[in-house]
């Protein structure tokens, strides 16, 4: 699985909450317009995609998935909005640096486990996924 960065995770994520197939990503970044991404979201660097594809790692992240090499507090929350669709105070609670009670399917939860970083130890539990820093 390959190590990838925040930034990096940020941009696949956004396009494929906005319906873009892996497919998709990757013939755009081949033809060179990744600029078109920027419609979506203005702040996001799409030219990341650009230097994951020139490292020959770009089809094996979107098809075989990823792990951050390090989330931050707002970047778990960000990611669990762009990926799954779930919302702090509305679909988990995050207080106390850890995320709690978080729904997914199984195949989502294990997703989940393998893209974390290090620094977050991933628990599914009988009242949800729970997601603390590692000590």
């Amino acid at each position: 699985m390959q190590s990838i960065t925040l930034a990096d995770a940020y941009a696949i994520e956004s396009l494929r909450s906005n319906d873009y197939t892996n497919s998709d990503i990757m013939e755009k970044v081949k033809e060179g317009k990744t600029d078109d991404f920027k419609s979506f979201n203005k702040n996001t660097d799409y030219s990341v995609l650009d230097a994951l594809n020139a490292s020959g790692d770009l089809e094996a992240v979107l098809n075989d998935g990823y792990q951050v090499k390090f989330v931050t507090e707002n970047g778990l929350k960000n990611l669990i909005k762009m990926k799954y669709g779930k919302e702090d105070g509305l679909d988990y609670l995050y207080d106390n640096n850890q995320v709690t009670g978080l729904q997914l399917a199984e195949d989502e939860q294990q997703d989940l486990k393998n893209m974390l970083s290090q620094n977050w130890v991933f628990k599914a539990e009988e009242n949800g996924i729970s997601i603390t820093p590692a000590k």
